[in-house]
């Protein structure tokens, strides 16, 4: 196969990947950001501030400010001031943002589950070894052409 094939391959499958959470959200009716927010809430067994969320999830501070927003509005969550800082805020799911939750996003989570399950040990060890290794080099390669600073992670 050549470079380009495999190029390709990877977009392709990144693609799908997105396709196939971005249409179960639709689903649920809830726009990209707002389910991930609830995923990240319902899965995580730390508590999370809205900069964990802009750090995990990857998506640009505002986009996760405005979907925060959304959802407190509509009482799935709520936010809290972490003593000792200064403006940083920790989530919580609401009962009702625990009931939507279960609801909607824990039978994504569920389903990934039974993914890892059917796939094995040693497979997604694999997986996720081989997907790290190419992170790492193409982060290398992106640097060294100035297309981002040395402090991407």
């Amino acid at each position: 196969m050549k470079t380009e094939e495999y190029l390709m391959n990877i977009a392709k499958q990144e693609k799908q990947f997105d396709s196939l959470y971005r249409n179960a959200g639709a689903l649920f009716g809830l726009p990209d950001c707002a389910m991930w927010i609830l995923y990240f809430l319902s899965t995580s067994e730390d508590e999370l501030s809205q900069q964990d969320l802009i750090e995990k999830m990857m998506f640009p501070k505002q986009t996760i400010n405005s979907a925060v927003a959304g959802l407190a509005k509509k009482g799935l969550v709520e936010l809290t001031m972490i003593p000792g800082t200064r403006n940083r805020k920790k989530l919580t799911l609401t009962k009702a943002g625990n009931e939507t939750a279960n609801k909607t996003v824990s039978r994504m989570y569920r389903a990934e589950c039974r993914a890892v399950e059917q796939m094995g040990v040693e497979r997604m060890t694999q997986y996720i070894e081989l997907y790290r290794d190419f992170f790492t080099c193409l982060q290398k390669e992106f640097q060294k052409d100035g297309l981002i600073d040395g402090t991407q992670e």
